[in-house]
């Protein structure tokens, strides 16, 4: 019997783990399979528990959907550990709750272009201004994979038409967002739109990025003055309660039949 596995981060907010569960939602409608939800740190129920529960409950074919935006240690070492297969792979037999089982492990939503579409919608709903500043934020990561995810969707962005795109990452790896938002400032734009390429608010969305933007925390931008002049922020939401992102979950379930 096959059974997916949805995986979230998880967050100490309820954010995340929102999002998971109404996303979940969708995809059991869309697929009409039982869908199980899990998390790799902070919220329960943590991954290697509900993967024991699916394999007691009779599921011998797993497979098990991240739902992030690009990979990184939590996907390449993290998650891998808890599902009992190696790390950096895709999956394979394994053995769990003393039954030999397939875990197929997928890849995070990453490159493709549904994300793009959701950020350019988000550009149009929040500012008028055609020469609005565009950053685009990833979370940052030891790896390269989350700069490289954002730098693609900043370079998508540039070729419909969007030319004053940056990319800026909260943590880990260069450019910070801080730097590219004096940048910005400099360039003499009145209006910024940042969009968060996150699945989901927690500490660094929602806490975090609007204090280095100079904006209240929690809110959809504002005035700020913490870069030598007035400048408009708007401030989108993260991605991951967009229902076109089932539509990617879909699409990596066909090739298991589903």
């Amino acid at each position: 019997m096959k059974g997916i596995l949805f995986i979230g981060h998880g967050s100490r907010l309820n954010h995340n783990k929102d999002a998971i569960e109404l996303q979940a939602k969708a995809l059991k409608e869309r697929t009409g399979l039982h869908v199980w939800t899990a998390y790799n740190e902070t919220t329960m129920p943590l991954v290697d528990t509900v993967l024991e529960e699916m394999v007691k409950a009779g599921v011998d074919e797993i497979i098990a959907l991240p739902f992030f935006i690009a990979s990184g240690l939590h996907i390449t070492r993290d998650i891998p550990k808890k599902l009992n297969i190696p790390e950096n792979s895709s999956g394979g037999k394994t053995v769990i709750a003393g039954k030999e089982v397939i875990v197929h492990f997928e890849q995070p939503l990453g490159n493709d272009p549904n994300l793009t579409d959701i950020l350019e919608e988000r550009i149009k709903d929040l500012c008028s201004d055609k020469n609005a500043a565009i950053v685009v934020v990833g979370h940052g990561s030891r790896l390269s994979h989350n700069k490289d995810v954002v730098g693609m969707n900043v370079e998508r962005l540039k070729k419909r038409g969007h030319s004053n795109v940056y990319l800026a990452l909260n943590e880990f790896n260069e450019p910070f967002l801080k730097d590219v938002m004096v940048k910005v400032v400099d360039s003499g734009v009145s209006n910024i739109v940042v969009l968060p390429l996150f699945i989901a608010s927690g500490a660094h969305v929602g806490e975090e990025i609007p204090e280095t933007l100079g904006i209240p925390a929690g809110s959809k931008g504002g005035v700020s003055k913490v870069f030598g002049r007035d400048v408009n922020i708007h401030y989108a939401m993260p991605v991951g309660r967009d229902p076109r992102l089932v539509d990617i979950l879909v699409k990596k379930l066909e090739k298991y039949g589903i």
